[in-house]
């Protein structure tokens, strides 16, 4: 902590800050220079039989880059198994 009470966790962007408190998914986010929301947002409309994802975004950062995210389109069946491996699901 600082002299005034500010410590480094502070100084961090929001992004990089979500990223050190959601472990092994915001890891691979940042290895696909993609922020933690708009992967998980790929993720989801990836996934076979959804058609529709419901947002729970923090600010208009997320809402754009999941917009964005869903403009590129599905994740290969590559990336959702490494999605699936960081989550314990494989």
């Amino acid at each position: 902590m600082t002299r005034l009470g500010v410590g480094p966790e502070r100084r961090m962007s929001n992004r990089d800050r979500d990223i050190a408190h959601t472990g092994p998914p915001a890891t691979l986010a940042r290895e696909l220079d993609a922020s933690p929301a708009s992967l998980a947002h790929r993720y989801a409309l990836s996934m076979a039989g959804v058609a529709t994802v419901v947002l729970g975004v923090k600010n208009r950062t997320e809402l754009r880059e999941c917009i964005m995210a869903e403009a590129r389109g599905v994740l290969t069946p590559e990336r959702m198994a490494r999605i699936d491996t960081a989550v314990g699901r494989a």
